[in-house]
């Protein structure tokens, strides 16, 4: 599964790199906006029918996603699509033999983004959207149910944060100069379907709450 997002990453990446870095900014508006973006997810315990919970560690989260503005100056209205995936796995913490130890996930969600202040220095924004989410888990050490090839669900997509206007343009790289750069801030909630993790749980549903900042390109 590493070898899949991996590859995910850069087919996603490099065409809105590229896009973004052809593109001129002669229009005042700017109308595109690609984010770069990395940072960490966070998923509740699982609670297990049972009794007991799978506690899940905290892992490493890289994204990309694209913006482009519908109406609106100061409000102003996006439609965009975001692409998120965790380049290692999210651990259990000591789980049981029974239990599935790791799992990998994907998700692709179309949104809408309603960004207040639009031509401000700070711009919070609020979004929402909803697609697709896979999940790869890794066998448990025992147990006989087999959780591979179980992992697609959908998911629901919300949060906010903030971006700001232009901070740095790029000099020396002829492509790069007239891309303005900015920043990204942002808290996401992807609530979705479970992994299989081997036994059976309390909810099918679980929450995956993204903390993450990078760069916004604008062209």
């Amino acid at each position: 599964m590493k070898r899949f997002v991996i590859g995910v990453v850069l087919c996603v990446l490099v065409p809105l790199i590229a896009s973004a870095a052809h593109a001129q900014s002669s229009d005042p508006t700017l109308k595109n906006e690609v984010g770069l973006v990395v940072g960490a997810t966070l998923t509740p315990s699982i609670e297990l029918r049972g009794g007991g919970d799978v506690n899940l560690n905290s892992s490493l989260a890289f994204g990309a996603e694209y913006d482009r503005r519908l109406i609106g100056r100061q409000i102003a209205v996006y439609a965009g699509i975001d692409f998120l995936a965790s380049p290692f796995d999210v651990k259990a913490s000591y789980p049981a033999a029974d239990v599935s130890p790791q799992y990998a996930y994907l998700f692709l969600t179309p949104h809408v983004r309603v960004k207040f202040n639009a031509d401000g220095a700070l711009q919070p924004w609020l979004l929402f959207g909803g697609g697709y989410a896979n999940f790869a888990p890794k066998q448990p050490r025992a147990g006989s149910v087999d959780v591979t090839g179980q992992g697609s669900t959908g998911t629901f997509e919300f949060g906010g944060g903030v971006d700001t206007k232009t901070l740095i343009r790029l000099s020396g790289i002829p492509v790069l100069e007239k891309l303005p750069i900015g920043a990204r801030f942002e808290v996401r909630d992807f609530y979705s379907g479970q992994p299989n993790y081997g036994v059976p749980t309390i909810s099918s549903r679980q929450n995956n709450v993204v903390l993450t900042g990078g760069l916004l390109l604008r062209f």
